[in-house]
């Protein structure tokens, strides 16, 4: 029985229905077979793990994620792993890597870093799996920059899609292009063309502009609403991508950057395959309140949430993904289903990965969330090797 495992007792959660008294076979870290009542296979008590009914999830996938436990993907393979570890513990089984905006010779250097990451062997980490990295900035706005360094944006160039792309050798999945910008129409195509999918955001673009870049190859809004002009009655901004386009919408549920209203509007405008809960999580993400430095900036972190220090600008967040997907479900009601595609089958169809990742299906890695009733992670699980057993430690 060597490479076998039983997860049983389970309220298992596929595309569009619970199994109760249900189970899943693994076989070599691969789902098996997935079904309810009595497994077909009787396996001996050290490879059974009886889960108590707790809802058995598709591991989160977070593709909006800077770092975390005191690490940033920003200082090196080694702490890009142990900023993986960390939200591994929080159910994030797959991630992508996020670079802010810093010295352009400083983001081709730590894109070069992380490339061969998504390749790396896992088998002896605690880590979630890291498929790529994610480029937010510095093809941005300036007037919605955020807590982006305004002296370090940058127009961008042919050239440097060119290269970026070069140093990444395939590794880089995801940019954020504001459209308004010099070049930004420009950048959407430069970027798509060479296979990275661009995201919408940190932009003061129109409704109009909205439009046409979502019609140029935009395909997702970065952390829908923050970063973005407010609509008017008479300009709808973000809203006419959000009606008239079928794009993504990553979305931090931490009730802080999106009031849980808008959230529950998000999604009676979008339903439930748009959503994608993102953490946007920044390097001290689970650390103690104080002062930090963050990507070169200094920060405050209190009660959880981390700003510009001596002001009111947010920068980045403290979420985790099981800390957003309990939000998610407390502020829309929304049930198991719903909660597996907007925290792991969403993203995956993102990132054109859904059949292969983002569902409790055979043949799909044994990427697996257990969580109890009340939304908590209870364990998590990686290709079949478990990064926090059940039952919990109590995080």
């Amino acid at each position: 029985m060597q490479g076998h495992q039983l997860i049983r007792n389970a309220r298992v959660v596929l595309d569009d229905q619970v199994l109760d008294d249900g189970w899943v076979l693994i076989q070599d870290g691969v789902i098996a077979q997935v079904g309810s009542g009595v497994p077909p296979t009787q396996l001996p008590a050290a490879y059974v793990v009886d889960i108590d009914r707790c809802h058995l999830m598709p591991g989160f996938i977070d593709v909006h994620v800077h770092g975390g436990g005191g690490f940033g993907f920003d200082t090196g393979p080694d702490d890009a792993l142990r900023a993986a570890a960390f939200h591994a513990r929080h159910g994030t089984t797959s991630l992508l890597a996020g670079l802010s905006t810093a010295p352009w010779a400083d983001i081709c250097t730590n894109v070069a870093a992380l490339a061969d990451l998504p390749s790396r062997d896992l088998d002896e980490s605690q880590a979630a799996r890291i498929l790529g990295t994610y480029l937010e900035g510095p093809f941005i706005s300036v007037t919605r920059k955020g807590a982006h360094d305004p002296a370090l944006i940058r127009v961008p160039e042919k050239s440097d899609v060119a290269e970026i792309v070069s140093r990444g050798r395939g590794s880089v999945k995801v940019a954020t292009v504001a459209p308004e910008v010099p070049n930004g129409m420009a950048a959407i195509g430069w970027f798509t063309s060479a296979g990275v999918a661009v995201s919408i955001g940190h932009t003061d673009a129109t409704g109009d502009m909205f439009d046409a870049a979502a019609t140029a190859g935009g395909t997702c809004l970065t952390h829908t609403f923050n970063g973005m002009r407010p609509p008017t009655h008479r300009d709808p901004a973000v809203f006419q991508a959000i009606t008239s386009r079928r794009v993504n919408c990553e979305v931090i549920c931490d009730g802080l950057h999106v009031h849980p209203v808008y959230i529950r509007m998000l999604r009676e405008l979008v339903g439930a395959d748009r959503p994608v809960l993102v953490t946007d999580a920044v390097s001290w993400a689970g650390q103690p309140d104080g002062s930090y430095r963050s990507e070169g900036r200094a920060v405050e972190v209190r009660a959880g949430r981390v700003w510009l220090s001596g002001t009111d600008t947010l920068a980045g967040s403290c979420l985790t993904m099981g800390d957003a997907v309990r939000n998610y479900a407390e502020f829309t009601g929304a049930g198991p289903v719903e909660l597996a595609k907007v925290s792991a089958t969403n993203a995956a169809a993102r990132l054109g990965l859904d059949h292969r990742l983002g569902r409790i299906r055979p043949g799909f890695p044994a990427d697996l969330v257990a969580l109890g009733p009340d939304h908590s992670v209870r364990a998590v699980m990686r290709g079949g090797k478990w990064l926090r057993e059940y039952p919990g430690d109590g995080e």
